[in-house]
């Protein structure tokens, strides 16, 4: 295995090579010889440069945050160990550290048992999965036309029938249509949305858990975006007193929370059932029941580590800093303009403007939406670098 040492060595030298900035990068070809190192530190340089694009105090335009050291130094101390929990046997510290993680999501979120994917893609994915064995007698899935479009692909691969319901005028599943349609035909999932990707609106999520019981149907809750509010006591009501009831629920902490990717978990109230018929003589145990097949700590350790070494309280208070310049950044926008505003709690500003704001897409300031059919401009604070101050400041010469 490499050294620590090692890593920190290369780096350091990779700092004394020096650094063409003639023009564009041009890619190495893979030949049978490598590439020199000047060749390769250039690249380095490129790719380091791309991704701090995530480290600016005006990055608003999507759900990538700029990652923390103590994350960082967990992905790092995941690819030095490179141990592999299909054989928890030989790595009893990971696997101990995983299912501490696991057992405290579980707590926060009011569930029972859980597993890291590579995403909440895959996590509504394996939900509706497990939703179609525990109701096989009916195809029919209802979720809003804000939902994430990973619902529409995990029910294309199951064979389910999707059927979407409208939305308010809160960008929030419509609850009456909702109720209409269980009354005309009972579905076998519920999917609610705690956080929809284009305006962050959070369904309310105990009507659609209460009913998903009325008709014995799952309950799946996608808060992928919004499963970071969790942590923040004056966020309770948007997640209502039934949580517990829901049967499945996924979350991204490489959004809210500004790990690296890939850290996503689904959670559930039941052990999982078998998906399929699944063997492996060549393994001391069973291998688990899900689509995740070998896996080292690269989804959890990031997480366990910022935890362990800043603590909840100040995951807490990073977590909560965004929602503060969001807040701040709906206020300015309405003082100075007189532009449609679609605020939202967790974290996401939408509006229209008169003007063409493309060049400030260009640059990641914001990115372009659409809330009902009506075209936005969309601004999504995750990251505790972005101001919102600086953030008006680009938009001041449109106003």
């Amino acid at each position: 295995m490499i050294s620590l040492d090692k890593i920190l060595s290369m780096l350091e030298h990779l700092n004394q090579f020096k650094l063409s900035d003639e023009g564009p990068y041009s890619f190495i070809e893979l030949g049978e010889q490598g590439a020199d190192q000047d060749t390769i530190a250039a690249l380095v340089h490129t790719l380091i440069t791309e991704g701090q694009l995530h480290d600016q105090s005006t990055w608003a335009a999507h759900m990538t945050a700029s990652v923390s050291p103590q994350s960082l130094f967990g992905q790092i101390l995941s690819s030095l160990h490179n141990g592999n929990l299909l054989s928890p046997e030989l790595y009893p510290v990971l696997a101990a550290i995983e299912q501490q993680i696991i057992t405290w999501l579980c707590q926060l979120f009011d569930q029972q048992y859980g597993h890291f994917t590579a995403g909440s893609s895959y996590g509504n994915l394996e939900a509706l999965w497990q939703a179609k064995q525990a109701n096989p007698h009916t195809r029919i899935i209802y979720a809003s036309t804000a939902a994430h479009y990973s619902i529409n692909k995990a029910c294309q691969l199951l064979d389910l029938d999707l059927r979407t319901i409208p939305c308010n005028s809160e960008s929030q599943i419509n609850i009456e249509y909702l109720r209409s349609a269980c009354l005309a035909k009972s579905p076998m999932a519920i999917v609610a949305t705690a956080g929809t990707p284009a305006a962050g609106a959070f369904d309310t999520l105990d009507d659609c858990i209460l009913l998903a019981q009325k008709y014995q149907a799952w309950c799946h809750i996608d808060a992928a975006w919004g499963g970071s509010l969790r942590l923040l006591p004056e966020y309770d009501q948007l997640f209502g007193q039934n949580l517990a009831k829901a049967d499945s629920l996924c979350f991204d902490p490489h959004k809210g929370w500004a790990q690296p990717k890939p850290s996503s978990i689904l959670l559930y109230q039941r052990p999982m059932g078998p998906m399929m018929s699944i063997d492996a003589d060549y393994l001391q145990q069973p291998p688990a029941a899900t689509l995740t097949g070998s896996r080292g700590g690269e989804a959890f350790l990031p997480l366990w580590f910022t935890i362990a070494s800043l603590g909840v309280k100040t995951l807490r208070e990073q977590s909560r800093f965004p929602l503060i310049q969001a807040q701040h950044f709906a206020e300015q926008l309405a003082n100075r303009t007189a532009w449609p505003i679609y605020t939202s709690p967790s974290g996401i500003v939408c509006f229209e403007a008169p003007n063409d704001l493309t060049a400030l897409v260009k640059i990641g300031i914001l990115s372009r939406a659409k809330i009902a059919h009506k075209a936005v401009y969309r601004v999504v604070f995750i990251s505790g670098l972005v101001g919102s101050k600086e953030l008006v400041s680009h938009l001041e010469p449109y106003f």
